[in-house]
This record gives structure tokens, sequence and C-alpha cells, in this order.
């Protein structure tokens, strides 16, 4: 079921928050009469100044396939720069015994794309093929947040929170109201997946919880729910996902590949033809 609650002309309901000094609850004391629908234009507004950020982001899911379950926990640490596009990140995945652990450390830019080989510590270069479908599906302004522009046809729909620092818009997305969502959202996750058009997928549920920040209408956290099922060659998959990030040090990051990993990188063609 959808919030009942339309939020668009209310102004945000103040939320109890636990002080960091005394470990009791306090009351909301900064009060904004700010309605949903002004603070997410505001909120897209700024969005355009936003040319970098770091992101740690933490990914949790269940996959079930007949009787057998898979359980895995990613953790994505991500400095990014928007335009041109630079990035560096780490990625940890910690899975049961079938997925087992990895580490994986990459950087990338417009034009290349390198990668630290988990097993023999070695930085691997792509191929410029391969580089241009990695970027090709990351596009040219991949952005690590949440894509705003979503929910514009959603925002009196939203459930209206606040704190002494943060606006709280919630979203419990699902059944025929939210179709043309939840068919977006799909549409995004088959952009980045190389083996989408051999897959049906259909994507059930989604609950966001979106933060804001009072003061600079930045979205510093996001957490969102996701139930989806699969049928990947004639097998059915099940996927239930969390995902937790927050956004900091927003247009205060830089990323540059380092001189020592460019020239001591190992073409990952080379070593394909081997």
């Amino acid at each position: 079921m959808a919030f009942a609650l339309a939020a668009c002309g209310n102004q945000a309901e103040p939320q109890k928050t636990v002080d960091a000094e005394t470990g009791k609850e306090k009351d909301t004391e900064n009060i904004s009469k700010m309605t949903a629908q002004e603070v997410y234009e505001k909120a897209m507004s700024v969005s355009q100044e936003q040319k970098s950020m770091h992101t740690e982001m933490e990914i949790k899911q269940v996959m079930k396939s007949g009787g057998d379950t898979v359980n895995n926990t990613m953790t994505l640490n991500m400095d990014a720069v928007i335009e041109p596009l630079s990035i560096h990140q780490t990625l940890k995945m910690d899975g049961d015994e079938e997925i087992g652990q990895m580490d994986i450390e990459m950087y990338i830019s417009e034009k290349e794309v390198y990668m630290n080989d988990p097993e023999s510590g070695q930085w691997l270069k792509f191929p410029e093929e391969l580089s241009a479908e990695i970027l090709g599906e990351m596009g040219s302004e991949s952005d690590p947040t949440l894509d705003m522009k979503l929910f514009k046809d959603y925002v009196d729909e939203f459930k209206f929170e606040q704190t002494d620092d943060s606006y709280i818009l919630k979203l419990k997305a699902s059944g025929e109201k939210f179709d043309k969502l939840l068919r977006e959202m799909e549409e995004d996750q088959a952009a980045g997946d190389p083996d989408a058009e051999s897959q049906e997928m259909t994507l059930n549920d989604v609950y966001f919880e979106i933060f804001i920040d009072k003061e600079t209408f930045y979205t510093t956290a996001f957490n969102m729910d996701m139930s989806l099922d699969m049928v990947i060659e004639g097998s059915k998959l099940h996927t239930d996902q969390k995902v937790k990030a927050v956004i900091t040090k927003i247009n205060e990051v830089e990323v540059t590949i380092p001189q020592d990993v460019i020239d001591n990188a190992v073409d990952l063609s080379e070593l394909m033809s081997e």
C-alpha cells in the first residue's frame, strides 16, 4: 500500500531525535514551514550545483532461486567527479561460502578504466573497447546519488517529516499507481546490466527514505528497500535488496589517477591473449 498522506501542501511533521550527548530523545526545535513540493523543487535546483561528492554505500541482498538462498553484503566507498567523469572506488563483497569475499579498487576516467586485481595485487588497464562499454553503461552524467527526477510525478505521495537538520521524504511505491516509477527504475537497473537482454525483470515494490539538508538542500543520505523478480535462462530468481547511502564532501572531492597506477598497470588485453 502507498502512504495515504498527501504531503504536497503540508509542512513536515517534526520528529523526535536522540541527543548525542545525553542519549535522550528531544523534540525538533528548528521547525520549517516549507512544503514537500517546495523542498523537492529546491533539492532539484541545487542538484545542478553538485559537481563532486563522496558516497559510502552498503547493499545487502537476499537472493532466492528454487530451494537455494544466497546472502551477500557489498560495501562501496566512492569519490566521484561528475564532469569530466572521474571516479575512485573501492568495493568490498562479503558473501556466503559460494560467493566468498572480494575487495576491488578501481579508477575510472572519461577514457580509461583501471582495476586492481584482488588476487595478484597487480593493476590492470582495461582495453579501449571494454572501457567504452563500461563508460557507456555508466553514462556521461553518472551520479552516485539518488536520481531525484524519478519522483517528479509523486511528490504529493511522500510522507514528509523533519528534524532540526534535515527534511525526510518517505515513499512506499507499489501497485498500479506507481507503475510508471517502477518501470523507469527497471530500465535504470537494466541499463547497468550487460546481460539484461537475456533476462526478464519485474520490480515489485520499493521503499525510499530521502534525507535533505535544511541549509543546503543537498541530498545527504538515502535508504532504499527493493523487491524484484528475474527470469534468467528460464530460472526464476527473487531478490530482496536493502541500500543505505551517506553522501558527504559535496563539491570538495578531486580524483586523479596516480601516476604509479598508470605506469605499472598491465594491459588486460595482453593477458587475455596469452
